[in-house]
């Protein structure tokens, strides 16, 4: 079948260094096609720092211009000081018609003494450079009167600290970052408890828009659990976002639950596409509908409301999700299951539910077949 995306682990496997000869390359993977997961490992080539055998390679961003990986110590990574971006991915020697396994890592220098050395995972992102094979790569620190975009430029290997005014100036209460999406040429920030903060990393002087969630998805404080039943990603190339919401009764009481999908429309009033996102409800479906169908049943799985992976980057209406010990696509508008793994839990790390990311191919790479 052709393999124009895959399912990444964000936790990457290690190459030990007496395994270095026999697996030269500094990234290495055999790509699976969805629902099972595709696992990078790095070799010792790639990691920046040889002595400590103990940081562990997480994957931040997933783009087709390459991967943003760190290095950090714990199980549910949250800051870092150490970056590499994997690409250049090859097939392996004497077999160019295989899928591409093995890529480069190109090390990021670390910030100079003028800047915050640490980066915050949730606030970084990766997007292409104005020319080919450039990227950029962006950290927003944002407050409620000023904010700091940290950019590192691929082509200048140089880290750039700006200073701009804040989006959130007429707002009363503070960002808590939730992650990062790259569309249309512009990096989105997300806080899933109230908007998104766009920007072109691109410009000199970037300018910081601030967008609203749907309707009535403003809560009034960030929740820890939040990404379990809401996310932001690009599918189809549109914004979307999804998330596992309540109907009410008449009598104004808690109904069943429902999967609901909205897509960004530039708002064609402002006359710049950039200026804002109007949402536009795309479908919803209940879960009584899926639990009811066959594909469902099949699975034996309990009837229970799972937890919110991804969005199938080339389909919106494929969503998946974990429930238990179980990763699984749904076709929402059809209510049918489309793939299932059983034991996917084995690639999900302790206390840590941000586990996987979409890999949405680049055409040099999904030229083959999985």
């Amino acid at each position: 079948m052709a393999a124009p995306w895959v399912i990444l682990r964000r936790f990457l496997g290690v190459v030990p260094k007496q395994a270095e000869a026999e697996n030269p390359a500094a990234i290495s993977t055999a790509l699976r096609a969805p629902p099972r997961v595709t696992i990078l490992s790095v070799g010792p080539s790639a990691r920046p720092e040889a002595t400590r055998p103990d940081k562990v390679p997480y994957l931040i961003a997933a783009d087709p211009t390459g991967l943003l990986i760190c290095f950090t110590v714990g199980e549910a990574p949250s800051e870092t000081v150490d970056l590499i971006v994997a690409r250049e991915f090859l097939p392996p020697p004497g077999d160019p018609s295989r899928y591409p396994t093995t890529g480069s890592a190109e090390h990021i220098p670390r910030r100079p003494a003028s800047m915050p050395a640490t980066c915050n995972l949730r606030s970084v992102g990766l997007t292409p450079g104005l020319f080919a094979g450039d990227y950029v790569i962006a950290e927003l620190q944002v407050g409620m009167r000023r904010a700091k975009l940290l950019r590192f430029f691929s082509r200048e290997r140089l880290w750039i600290e700006t200073d701009l005014p804040s989006p959130l100036s007429s707002m009363d209460r503070e960002w808590a970052p939730s992650g990062v999406v790259a569309h249309e040429g512009r990096l989105w920030f997300l806080d899933l408890s109230w908007g998104l903060i766009s920007c072109d990393p691109t410009t000199i002087l970037p300018a910081l828009r601030f967008h609203n969630l749907p309707p009535g998805r403003y809560i009034h404080e960030a929740k820890p659990f939040l990404h379990t039943i809401r996310c932001i990603s690009v599918s189809n190339q549109m914004l979307r976002y999804v998330d596992i919401a309540r109907d009410l009764d008449l009598d104004g009481r808690a109904a069943e639950r429902k999967v609901v999908v909205w897509t960004g429309i530039p708002d064609p009033v402002s006359g710049d596409r950039d200026c804002s996102v109007r949402w536009l409800k795309t479908y919803e479906m209940s879960f009584k509908e899926i639990w009811n169908d066959p594909s469902y049943k099949d699975t034996q799985l309990p009837k229970m409301i799972p937890e919110i992976v991804l969005v199938n980057p080339r389909s919106p209406n494929v969503v998946y999700f974990f429930l238990r010990r179980s990763l699984f696509g749904v076709d929402v508008p059809a209510h049918r299951v489309v793939g299932f793994v059983k034991d996917a839990h084995k690639l999900v790390a302790p206390r840590c539910r941000r586990c996987v990311l979409p890999w949405d191919l680049a055409p040099s790479i999904a030229n083959g077949n999985i």
